[in-house]
């Protein structure tokens, strides 16, 4: 076997041990983001207010796909790389060109929908206190107001033309999980209620938009670290391929 050929070699062996551990990693990354305690009810708020698809969760899902796919991919690298078979490598270049691909989609996908919510946001979570806090997404709200500590998409004022205003009484203004807690009852619920203190007076747009900025980013940076190992490994299974025919042209 050549030096070039023998380079390549051990070029694709070290980068499918990397590679094999990155599996691992885009593994860790979506379970991550699934079990995140906060997760199901920020993106049943966000999926409520966008009527758009749980992006997040869509591309989590995504990444525990490619992050197990990423084993039988490495698995093929190694075993074409020792026994110098074309065809397994084969098969490995077709399946990196398919993760690849997978992962700019899913890359695209978050992008897109990150560039898009904050305006999706400003109205979509007005709409969804003042039609649906009285049933549906009511403890799902007073979990994230609790837990944020905010009060309201934009701010409280879009509890005003909510249904659940117009069934309480003149001196409920906000629910209780817009007050601020002490011991876990609210601090003062008589100055909370008049909207003089005690209250949280900022919506929760804006941690939801943090929320999901930090968590996207995450979800893009590990693709992209993935998709330029990605590179590494296809330019060397490609020389090494070439260089079996070669190394057997000059041994016959």
């Amino acid at each position: 076997m050549g030096f070039f050929s023998g380079c390549a070699r051990m070029l694709l062996i070290i980068f499918n041990l990397i590679f094999w551990l990155s599996g691992a990693a885009i593994l860790g990354v979506g379970i991550w983001i699934l079990v995140d305690p906060n997760f199901k009810d920020y993106m049943k708020v966000i999926t409520d207010g966008t009527n758009d698809t749980e992006f997040l969760k869509v591309s989590a899902y995504i990444l525990i796909g490619f992050g197990a796919f990423i084993f039988l991919v490495g698995f093929c690298g190694c075993c074409g790389a020792i026994r110098a078979s074309k065809c397994l490598l084969g098969f490995y270049i077709f399946f990196l060109v398919v993760v690849f691909a997978g992962e700019l989609a899913a890359g695209i996908y978050v992008a897109v929908f990150r560039n898009d919510i904050d305006n999706k946001l400003k109205t979509g979570l007005k709409t969804s206190i003042e039609k649906n806090y009285i049933d549906k997404m009511k403890q799902t709200w007073d979990s994230l107001q609790k837990e944020l500590k905010c009060c309201g998409g934009n701010n409280y004022t879009d509890y005003e033309n909510s249904t659940w205003r117009q069934n309480q009484t003149a001196n409920v203004k906000v629910p209780i999980s817009c007050c601020v807690l002490e011991n876990g009852k609210p601090k003062d619920e008589t100055k909370c209620q008049e909207l003089e203190a005690d209250y949280y007076d900022k919506g929760c747009r804006g941690a939801l938009l943090d929320w999901v900025n930090s968590h996207s980013s995450i979800l893009i940076g590990v693709g992209c670290g993935i998709a330029g190992l990605q590179i590494i490994g296809l330019i060397a299974a490609i020389c090494f391929c070439r260089h079996i025919d070669r190394d057997k042209y000059e041994r016959s």
